[in-house]
């Protein structure tokens, strides 16, 4: 983060790993951009994508509520990468299905936890805004 404090503001990002939609990250950064091109690089073998991101006040507040949202789904308990479903039910998130009007089960996935996580910030009063396009 070059000498940004974590408990400024900036922002709170999930990817989605592009050839496992099971894996997600939540992470902080106050350049998303530049922070998913050294992940691809350095921390995951296939690249990811942005799914949702948010501009926050202090990304540590807002990312610690967000991670507690998928607490129990760690990948690794020192990595912020998280399953949205066991393993066992992984293969379901790739397949198309009617009832979903032919999405992926990962987006109803996906888009249920976006909500948990605003609903955790507005009980705690944790200000955000999502952002649509992101500089870079």
């Amino acid at each position: 983060m070059a000498g940004k404090s974590p408990k400024g503001p900036g922002y709170i990002y999930i990817l989605v790993n592009s050839t496992n939609p099971n894996e997600i990250k939540i992470g902080l950064s106050v350049n998303p951009v530049a922070r998913v091109k050294q992940l691809h690089s350095s921390g995951t073998a296939m690249p990811m994508y942005f799914q949702y991101v948010w501009h926050v006040p202090n990304m540590k507040l807002a990312e610690d509520a967000a991670h507690e949202v998928m607490r129990g789904h760690r990948v690794n308990p020192r990595r912020e990468f998280f399953h949205l479903v066991p393993d066992s039910a992984a293969l379901d998130l790739e397949t198309p299905h009617q009832h979903f009007g032919g999405h992926d089960l990962a987006d109803v996935y996906l888009h249920a936890l976006r909500e948990l996580i605003e609903e955790g910030w507005d009980y705690l009063n944790i200000d955000y805004v999502r952002v649509t396009s992101l500089p870079g």
